[in-house]
């Protein structure tokens, strides 16, 4: 009785031990977001890192410094090229769309139905006296997305800087017989997440530009900013675009139904470009994901981490997906599986020369 009592016990603390490690992960849950989204830049900047260490002879610190100066120029010279027409184009933006909205509900009342339909969504929003109030969340909103992403680029900085100090005390806490695997999971998913990431900067540079010089074809106001913005929210697989086209199609009616018409095909005409086009060829080397489990993977992150959440739901996707094929499938199940980037080399957070090289060391 004496030992079931014992067994009893133990089972219980663990009990309440998982408790409390959910509860402390939901307490946390914003903060563990802006971790990851600090892992998925300096993946970004190690990759950037990587050729320039062969390049150089450079060490791990010195190119993970160089490229992020690289990063630095290569933005500062973006915006003192371009910096001025895009900042006009955006505030020409923000004071056209609500003219076109306006312009559109002028023309929805003339169709059947069409005033029931607006009395239906006026109905659905808030009321003219909320409007300071949600003015207000809405600067809040920004105001904390953006020290989000602040946080965020400076976390990066540290962590593509000395990435084998973090991944060694991460494997710290895990049980000295399963640290071997424990790496081996840690640099999979590093390698796929760094694969994606790639494929994904591609394609958000081509979209961008088709987008823009698409629209400036079409006779749409704000090409530059419009295929920024299409190019930016490219990030968030199938609700970024669709996001993306809706101030421009907002734009295009105020010039007339006719370049409304040309703006829609440049939006469906870049986006089965790059659906047929450029992600096969993308993904033939990079991270194919499941498209369902995309979408959900998308809603699910929302939910819980809200816009920081929908912005990094994809790659947290890849780590997640490549880390349950490697330790359940692989491991538990011993059921062979493909994992993304298995053959790429080296991981793509490599252990910093300057710390241990293993992670049993103190």
């Amino acid at each position: 009785m004496g030992n079931e009592h014992r067994i009893f016990i133990e089972r219980l603390l663990i009990t309440a031990a998982f408790v409390l490690l959910l509860l402390v992960f939901w307490a946390l849950r914003s903060l563990l977001i802006l971790a990851f989204g600090a892992i998925v830049i300096a993946v970004l900047i190690r990759a950037l890192a990587a050729p320039i260490r062969r390049v150089t002879g450079l060490g791990n610190r010195g190119s993970a410094f160089l490229a992020i100066l690289v990063i630095a120029i290569v933005i500062w010279l973006t915006g003192w090229l371009f910096g001025r027409q895009i900042g006009n184009q955006f505030e020409r933006l923000g004071e056209a769309v609500p003219a076109a909205w306006t312009n559109l509900k002028t023309q929805i009342r003339t169709l059947p139905l069409g005033a029931d339909l607006l009395r239906s969504l006026s109905r659905m929003s808030a009321d003219n006296s909320n409007i300071l109030e949600r003015l207000g969340s809405l600067l809040v909103l920004l105001s904390t997305v953006a020290t989000n992403l602040v946080v965020v680029l400076f976390g990066a900085v540290f962590l593509a800087v000395q990435p084998g100090l973090y991944r060694n005390g991460l494997l710290m806490l895990i049980p000295k017989s399963r640290r071997e695997l424990g790496g081996q999971a840690l640099d999979d998913s590093g390698r796929a997440l760094k694969l994606w990431l790639v494929g994904q900067v591609i394609s958000m540079l081509i979209v961008g530009v088709l987008t823009g010089v698409g629209l400036w074809l079409a006779g749409v106001p704000s090409p530059l900013a419009l295929g920024l913005l299409a190019g930016l929210a490219d990030i968030v697989p199938y609700a970024g675009p669709v996001a993306a086209a809706v101030p421009g199609l907002l734009l295009a009616l105020l010039q007339g139904p006719e370049t409304a018409f040309w703006a829609l095909v440049v939006y469906i005409i870049v986006q089965q470009i790059e659906g047929n086009l450029i992600l096969p060829v993308v993904q033939r080397h990079m991270v194919t994901l499941p498209p369902a489990l995309t979408i959900f993977s998308i809603i699910a992150a929302g939910l819980l981490f809200g816009v920081m959440g929908v912005i990094f739901a994809a790659p947290l996707l890849v780590v997640i997906y490549v880390l349950v094929k490697r330790l359940y499938v692989r491991e538990a199940l011993h059921t062979d599986t493909t994992i993304p980037g298995e053959d790429d080399g080296a991981a793509t957070l490599p252990r910093d020369q300057t710390e241990p090289s293993s992670p049993t060391r103190r």
